[in-house]
């Protein structure tokens, strides 16, 4: 009898080990998939921090960040002291090499205005120092005649001026200088030698090299157009000059108006 009910029993623990361990699986199975899920909230909490902390570094650098670069050479404000040597272009009868200068005061960065003077007769220094050419001698003993034409010895006026272009140019990939180019008209007078002050126009065309805050390299050509009746010669008559100079800038430095 007792070796029977060892049996049963037995049997019965037998029966029970299948149901026993289908929910020892089922529960390792639900704590994984708990498990999972509180990992993928994990996750997914850790990913947005991420995010707002990006939104915030980009709110915080956002003023901070500056894509425009600043122009390294400002013309605002600032006055141009430009003394320069000048020589004759258009007359193949003359020979004439001056001195002038222009003051100009820009009012924007695109815009001045200024005066500009200029004096090329030195008889006082030298009397053959006339202005006039090899070729007027030439055509005077070639012809026997003489030839009118119009000697300006001085010449004052004032001048309008924008600037269209501005740009930057590499040297050997080593330095960069700036430069830009300006257009001027303006009006005045030249003193010619045979009638003296006459109203005339004046025609600029500058370019310039900024060597340094304070510094610049000018070349520049100008034309004046004025009337004159010089013996049986009357009309319209144009002086052309080319020159190089340097332009000294004041005050020497700026300061921009924003702090970035």
């Amino acid at each position: 009898m007792r070796r029977v009910l060892s049996v049963v029993i037995l049997a019965l623990v037998m029966m029970m080990l299948p149901g026993l361990a289908m929910s020892q699986d089922a529960m390792a199975s639900g704590g994984s998939e708990s498990s999972a899920r509180e990992g993928d909230g994990s996750s997914d909490a850790f990913q947005s921090r991420i995010v707002v902390r990006s939104q915030k570094k980009k709110r915080e650098y956002s003023d901070k960040i500056v894509v425009i670069q600043r122009k390294p050479f400002m013309r605002r404000g600032r006055v141009e002291l430009a003394p320069m040597f000048y020589g004759g272009i258009n007359d193949g009868l003359l020979f004439q090499v001056g001195v002038a200068g222009q003051i100009n005061y820009h009012i924007l960065e695109w815009l001045y205005v200024g005066v500009y003077g200029g004096w090329q007769d030195w008889r006082f220094v030298n009397r053959k120092s006339n202005g006039l050419s090899g070729s007027y001698d030439d055509v005077i003993d070639a012809t026997d005649a003489i030839v009118t034409t119009s000697i300006v010895d001085s010449y004052v006026g004032g001048v309008v001026g924008f600037v269209p272009l501005y740009g930057k140019f590499a040297i050997f990939n080593s330095s960069v200088v700036h430069w830009d180019l300006s257009l001027g008209v303006g009006g005045g007078a030249v003193y010619t030698r045979v009638n003296g002050f006459k109203p005339a126009g004046l025609i600029s065309v500058d370019h310039r090299w900024y060597l340094l805050k304070w510094l610049s390299l000018n070349i520049g050509v100008k034309g004046w157009i004025y009337h004159e009746d010089i013996g049986n010669r009357k009309g319209i008559f144009t002086h052309w000059q080319a020159g190089v100079g340097l332009g000294f800038w004041v005050p020497p430095s700026w300061t921009y108006k924003s702090d970035w």
